[in-house]
């Protein structure tokens, strides 16, 4: 059991028709998040620029520390939970729209800066602008898990979201100034990671590794929280399935396990502090997803290349494959 209380926001195009406003209207956003007593608070794209006319980024960029994060900030102190505090940030020469990760101490860890701005103009000559593409995907490591974040037009390169999970990140967070929709889902089922959105407009979504949405805020709601399981184990039922009478018999309520019979796939959560996914793998020889991915790739490339095919032997030698 590993869990995490997320709130997420949607700013539902409210805002303006200065900075400050915006800054205030986000402090108060907070604020109320904070009754959802949560771990982490993830705020949209660079909501300070929400129904404010166009003007300059010299103008509109802070630097980092700067009013905005020092918000964010105090804010994170006071609640004891994470903030992630999205906004442009001006990097010597350069104007970057980022994503700051703030902790629980209201310490900055680092921050996000857009891979994949979106184009001004049909010209093609600058991007949201001024902004400067940012050149790397961002994992920090945190007392949650790995996080990792992407911002906005982010979600039209699918190579980034596969970099994160080969990174390690167990939590995607995605600020945008839209809503995204079906690609979020995908992206959560396709690399079995969760998908956190904030947005500036209406519909901001907490999604689940399986590309469920379990939470999400609407026309009436701008502030979501759910406790996500970030020890949810995800299998194939290839050898796995023969052992899956055995745990419930054992187990019973403690253990929740989900079938996926479509895509011969099953996830399961541990419902008590002492008991973990890890111990019912050693116990009944199971194998993630993910290592039987590997474990076939090994044996499919040394097959290809003509290599001696290396020692695969897993832990449930003689258990039927498809029982």
């Amino acid at each position: 059991m590993r869990r995490a209380r997320i709130v997420t926001v949607a700013q539902q195009y409210q805002g303006g028709p200065e900075p400050e406003n915006n800054r205030d209207l986000m402090r108060q956003l907070v604020k109320r998040a904070g009754a959802e007593k949560p771990d982490l608070i993830c705020l949209p794209e660079t909501f300070l620029g929400v129904n404010v006319s166009e003007r300059p980024l010299a103008q509109v960029a802070e630097s980092v520390p700067g009013p905005t994060t020092d918000m964010a900030a105090a804010e994170a102190k006071r609640l004891g939970c994470y903030v992630i505090c999205p906004l442009i940030v001006r990097r010597g020469d350069a104007y970057m729209n980022e994503s700051v990760l703030i902790d629980r101490q209201g310490q900055i860890i680092g921050s996000y800066a857009k891979i994949h701005p979106v184009v001004s103009g049909a010209q093609y000559r600058e991007m949201e602008s001024g902004v400067t593409p940012g050149d790397t995907p961002a994992v920090f490591d945190t007392d949650l898990g790995q996080i990792g974040m992407l911002i906005c037009f982010d979600i039209n390169w699918p190579q980034e979201w596969c970099e994160l999970k080969n990174r390690g990140a167990e939590i995607v967070f995605w600020s945008s100034a839209y809503d995204g929709g079906k690609h979020l889902s995908i992206y959560a089922w396709l690399h079995h990671y969760y998908v956190v959105s904030a947005v500036q407009s209406q519909y901001a979504r907490i999604i689940n590794p399986m590309g469920q949405v379990i939470a999400a805020t609407g026309r009436h709601h701008s502030i979501i929280a759910e406790t996500i399981d970030l020890g949810l184990g995800i299998f194939h039922l290839d050898f796995n399935k023969s052992a899956l009478n055995e745990i419930q018999n054992k187990y019973g309520p403690d253990v929740t396990l989900d079938i996926w019979d479509q895509e011969a796939m099953f996830t399961m959560v541990c419902n008590r502090p002492d008991l973990h996914v890890a111990d019912l793998i050693d116990e009944f020889a199971l194998e993630r997803l993910d290592d039987y991915i590997a474990r076939n790739t090994q044996l499919q490339d040394a097959w290809r290349e003509g290599r001696p095919i290396p020692d695969l032997t897993p832990p449930y030698l003689g258990r039927v494959q498809y029982p």
